[in-house]
């Protein structure tokens, strides 16, 4: 019986951020098995360790929907959760479908390097944009609305202020449509109006093509939108915070970081739930 975890991650207490499901023994489950744990435990997502011949450990990730090819907050639960049990070293590297990356144990903070930033254009019709939120166009900023990957691609979308965030109302149907017609699997919007002036953005991750309506607290969508505001010059800093879930009643905080040619999310990390799943 594999021994599995629910880990509240970007979170400074239990009950906040994202939990995520962990697996941190998974060699000999199958892609089978591996979706359907990730069904039964619900989380967005859940992270499955196991044995690379080219990292330190190999990552797989699944949605209660499908297999995908990186996750930010089931990265930080896992190497969380690894740390706790193994004592890891301050740098290990991960195998993962988007490519062999580092993570950093720094106290009690993990931190992990995204894949290198790729950007798309999108030509997107601003009033379904608009309506698939439940707002109206006013709602939007003026800001480029882009495609942008760090590992997922997700489509950043500015809104002009925390009101709007608040009052949004997705049709998730129409959302799922719009990332499928961007091919991105997730919307994110975002304002720089936050509940925390020590943060530089407020966030709202929405995924339906992945099985999940809305994700609390998202790293590497927020890695894409550190990706982008270094890209169009929207930072004072190259190291900022930012804020999501309250919406939900889960906030949580990611650290970003694009001072170099790659850019880093992190955060810290509660162990929820532990136990083994029958097979």
């Amino acid at each position: 019986m594999p021994r599995v975890y629910i880990v509240d991650a970007f979170a400074a207490q239990r009950f906040a951020g994202n939990p995520a499901g962990v697996a941190p023994q998974a060699d000999g489950l199958d892609d089978t098995t591996m979706q359907h744990i990730a069904r039964e435990l619900r989380c967005s997502e859940t992270a499955f360790v196991m044995e690379s011949d080219t990292a330190d450990a190999r990552v797989r990730f699944f949605s209660p929907a499908r297999e995908v090819d990186l996750c930010g907050h089931a990265t930080i639960a896992a190497f969380h959760v690894l740390d706790a049990t193994m004592e890891l070293p301050s740098r290990v590297t991960m195998e993962t479908r988007a490519g062999i990356l580092p993570v950093d144990i720094r106290d009690d903070m993990v931190l992990m390097r995204q894949a290198s930033p790729r950007f798309r254009s999108i030509d997107v019709d601003t009033a379904a944009l608009a309506g698939a939120l439940g707002i109206e166009t006013s709602g939007l900023a003026d800001l480029p609305v882009e495609a942008v990957s760090t590992g997922l691609w997700s489509l950043n979308v500015p809104i002009i202020g925390r009101a709007i965030m608040e009052q949004l109302r997705p049709d998730y149907d129409a959302i799922k449509a719009l990332c499928r017609e961007c091919d991105v699997g997730a919307l994110f919007a975002f304002t720089f109006d936050t509940v925390s002036e020590e943060n530089l953005v407020h966030g709202r991750c929405f995924a339906p093509c992945y099985g999940i309506d809305e994700d609390p607290v998202t790293g590497t969508a927020n890695g894409a939108l550190g990706a982008y505001l270094r890209r169009h010059d929207l930072l004072e800093q190259p190291r900022y915070t930012a804020e999501q879930g309250y919406e939900l009643g889960r906030p949580g905080i990611v650290h970003v970081d694009v001072s170099g040619s790659q850019v880093w999310v992190g955060g810290t990390a509660m162990v929820t739930l532990s136990g083994c799943i029958s097979l």
